[in-house]
């Protein structure tokens, strides 16, 4: 059945009771229908009749009580009014009119006029808020945190009884803000001298409080930009609270630093990204404030917000769903961005409705639009009206840098016909810059030439950048000395290498080949670097090829220099283009880094005969790379033949990193457990590999030894348990390679490990007890004066610690000073350690 018309429940004019005191009372219970006839169907029923009788008479009894009960309910409420009447006999209007009444709770008081009954109706009910508030209350866990929630109650009881209408509660709101930011300072002041993971978790915990809070109504200020309340549902009302609190937290930072980070970013994308069908359901509960902000926050720079286009691509669609209006600029950035999302053709015929107003010449972005319409018709390959476009700004004099996309998309097609018209675009685009045109706008220039295969047009842009135009090759018949030369090419080279344009600078080198112009090997070199570093398989193969048909180069040379056939030599140079340069030691020394990281030992291998063959004296950096090499495939023998080869025949001088794969030969640094029968053999020979370290003393320089290579050599002595050895490696560290051992290597030793682990229970007491032994000995040492312990004398006191926990396993004094004598000679450092350290005394 249709519900009941409204019109029913409008009251008239002689009524006394309003609706709402109507609504209170309980309803009357429905009597039931009855036949105003009988018939013989009744008759017949009347002996089932009477054996419910007893049913019927309790409901009969129940409708007489509720009637009773209505009847004595209306009576009390007529002698109230009749009360109320006389007792307000005097304030009565004599034409009888209308009579207004307030109800509260049980109580019902009757109001002197309208103008009364208005205002009780405008003012503001606290008790849903109260309630509110109560229910917060009771969800608080925490007896501190609710005896702290009931007195801010208590300060608002004292507010609510002033609350009457629209003005108090803004002004209550603002009191409200206030005292929010007064506690958001006080929080600050006492996080300030937290750790910033902790302030980072307190910041975190907050906004979660906000979530069930009731949105701001529509017309009531706000410090921030804030959604209204409206037609959402709960799970909505919490999607959109969370917006409206990322919003206030932003806009806050904004307020101190100008400009948003990329986390404040992010975080208003993710609250608005969840928000956002919630907010589709009434776009118009989104204030024009909050649409200007969420602009301002995803239209930063790219350097901030790498997903920008992407961000305003979103926002300009809601917007346009939610028929807000756009400024200038901001349709200028969503076309934009709705041409780099893909929606290319929508974005021109954007870009072609605004041409009337935002094209104009007294537009504001007459220059954005114009260079706008230039990049977009690039884009999509429209060239003619991507030209038109431009000629706009060039006919007003404006930035001729809007030729570089035109350029670009004409030396692309690749044509005969574009890149003519490229060039003359270039030409057209100097000309007009004149003394304005930077090296940058030459690089993008020989850049776009270069990708597209204009090697000569590329030469042509560099030269004009060289000689600032004053040499024109286009005109010239011959290429003049002064560009025809290897320093020039070098300039070129090293331009483009330091750019990353790898490509472009062999395609640089393999162009001036052809014109007779031979690189310098330099430049060269670091090419064939530039190709390793970049790690790609084609760049790797072009590097090993140029560089081997370096490599042979200088290897023809040797033989036509051992042959005498300069003759033949110079018909070689002369024959065909310009030859690559000959190698040099920086090309073996490349490609043997490479093939060593690559542990590509055949290849190395080779490359050592082909490095014999072009006769180059050999450095230590070769020598390493093949030593490394010898090492990582487990030729330790082969290593140290090369080694005495490399130093005794032919005279290379060792480095400090030869040192380094030197000591990693020994067994003791590449077997896990040296078996009883090896013992002696590995003590003999780690003495000796000290003695060539310490013969070669000057290759460390005045800085001394480095302190990995030291405490590789001292854990070797451990490992072979050689504790003469080791003593007396510790003292020729510390007098003739300036070293001393910190406190980590002091406690690896004691504890006789590389590695101090803190997991197992077992190794934290053993490190606890070394770590309380070790400074029981340095206060001692100290006397209790702990700034002895400062700079240099706590490595001194480090030391002696761990010379005496040496010499006391060596026996007695006579012992160790004939095991020490014994040990010092072995190892090469007899006559240049003093007689007091060799014998174990500490003093210096």
């Amino acid at each position: 059945m249709p519900g009941r018309p409204l019109l029913f429940d409008l009251r008239g004019p002689k009524e006394t009771i309003c609706r709402a005191c109507l609504l209170s009372q309980p309803k009357r219970a429905p009597q039931a229908w009855t036949a105003a006839y009988s018939s013989a169907a009744n008759r017949r029923r009347a002996p089932r009749a009477q054996a419910r009788r007893p049913a019927s008479l309790r409901a009969t009894r129940s409708r007489a009580a509720a009637s009773e009960i209505d009847d004595v309910t209306m009576q009390e409420y007529m002698a109230a009014a009749r009360n109320a009447t006389t007792a307000n006999a005097n304030n009565s209007r004599p034409d009888g009119g209308v009579r207004f009444f307030e109800q509260s709770g049980q109580t019902r008081q009757q109001l002197p006029d309208e103008t009364a009954f208005q205002k009780s109706i405008d003012a503001f009910d606290t008790n849903e808020l109260k309630g509110a508030l109560e229910d917060m209350k009771n969800t608080i866990k925490g007896a501190e945190e609710k005896k702290a929630f009931s007195e801010v109650m208590g300060q608002l009881e004292k507010v609510f009884g002033q609350i009457e209408g629209g003005k108090d509660l803004e002004r209550f709101t603002e009191q409200m803000d206030e005292y929010s930011r007064s506690i958001d300072r006080e929080i600050e002041e006492a996080t300030c001298d937290l750790p910033q993971e902790v302030r980072q978790s307190i910041d975190l915990g907050l906004p979660e409080l906000s979530d069930d809070l009731p949105l701001p109504l529509r017309g009531m200020k706000s410090s921030s930009p804030q959604v209204v309340d409206g037609p959402w549902s709960l799970n909505q009302r919490r999607k959109i609270v969370r917006l409206n609190d990322a919003m206030t937290r932003v806009h806050k930072s904004m307020q101190e630093v100008p400009g948003p980070a990329k986390k404040e970013i992010v975080a208003i994308y993710k609250a608005y990204h969840a928000a956002r069908l919630a907010l589709a359901h009434s776009w118009s509960h989104v204030p024009l404030e909050v649409w200007d902000f969420l602009w301002k926050v995803f239209s930063v720079d790219e350097g901030i917000n790498i997903h920008r286009l992407a961000h305003i691509s979103m926002l300009s669609r809601d917007m346009s769903e939610a028929k807000v209006p756009f400024s200038p600029p901001q349709q200028l950035l969503a076309i934009e961005a709705m041409c780099m999302e893909g929606w290319e053709d929508r974005a021109i015929d954007s870009w072609k409705r605004c041409m009337g107003t935002l094209g104009q010449d007294s537009s504001e972005t007459y220059k954005e639009f114009w260079e706008l319409g230039v990049r977009m018709h690039c884009r999509t390959g429209n060239l003619e009206q991507a030209q038109r476009a431009a000629n706009k700004l060039v006919e007003k004099r404006m930035d001729a840098r809007i030729l570089l996309p035109l350029i670009r998309s004409l030396s692309e097609q690749n044509t005969e016909e574009s890149k003519q018209r490229a060039w003359n675009t270039y030409r057209h685009m100097r000309d007009l810059l004149g003394k304005s045109m930077t090296l940058g706008d030459y690089d993008k220039i020989v850049a776009y030439f270069l990708t597209t295969g204009q090697t000569e047009n590329a030469l042509y842009a560099f030269v004009d950048m060289m000689s600032d135009g004053q040499i024109d090759l286009t005109v010239q018949k011959y290429m003049p000395s002064v560009i025809a030369n290897k320093f020039f090419v070098g300039k070129w080279l090293k331009r483009l290498i330091g750019a990353g344009d790898v490509d472009g600078a062999h395609n640089v080198l393999e162009f001036m080949r052809t014109k007779g112009v031979e690189a310098s090997p330099i430049q060269v070199n670091g090419l064939i670097g530039a190709w390793q570093r970049s790690g790609g398989a084609q760049d790797l193969e072009r590097s090993e090829q140029v560089a081997w048909e370096m490599i042979q180069n200088r290897i023809q040379f040797v033989q036509a220099r051992k042959g005498k056939s300069n003759k033949d030599l110079k018909k070689t140079s002369k024959s065909g283009p310009a030859p690559l340069p000959r190698a040099t030691l920086e090309t073996f020394c490349i490609l043997a880094e490479n093939y060593r990281l690559r542990e590509l030992h055949d290849q190395l291998a080779a490359l050592w005969d082909a490095f014999r063959d072009s006769e180059i004296s050999p450095d230590a950096f070769m020598m390493n790379q093949l030593l490394e090499s010898h090492i990582q495939v487990g030729q330790h023998g082969k290593a140290l033949e090369l080694y005495d080869f490399l130093v005794k025949e032919r005279g290379v001088k060792p480095d400090p990193y030869t040192f380094s794969a030197l000591w990693k030969t020994l067994a003791v640094n590449r077997l896990h457990l040296l078996s009883p029968d090896m013992s002696a053999a590995a003590t003999a020979t780690t003495r000796q590999m000290f003695a060539q370290t310490s013969a070669c003393r000057p290759v460390f320089g005045a800085n001394g030894m480095d302190g990995q290579l030291a405490r590789k050599i001292l854990h070797s002595f451990r490992r072979v348990r050689d504790q003469a050895g080791f003593v007396v490696a510790l003292t020729a560290l510390r007098d003739v390679f300036a070293f001393v051992p910190t406190e980590m290597l002091v406690l690896e030793l004691v504890l006789g490990t590389t590695k101090l682990s803190w997991d197992a229970p077992t190794q934290r007491r053993k490190l606890l007890h070394a770590k309380r032994d070790m400074e029981r000995d340095l206060m001692s040492w100290c006397a209790g004066d702990v700034d002895k312990l400062d700079g240099e004398n706590r490595g001194q006191a480090l030391f002696e610690y761990l010379q005496r926990t040496s010499l006391a396993q060596l026996g007695g004094e006579e012992e160790a000073r004939e095991a020490l004598a014994v040990a010092s000679k072995e190892m090469g450092v007899y006559d240049i350690l003093r007689p007091a350290m060799a014998t174990g005394n500490a003093e210096p």
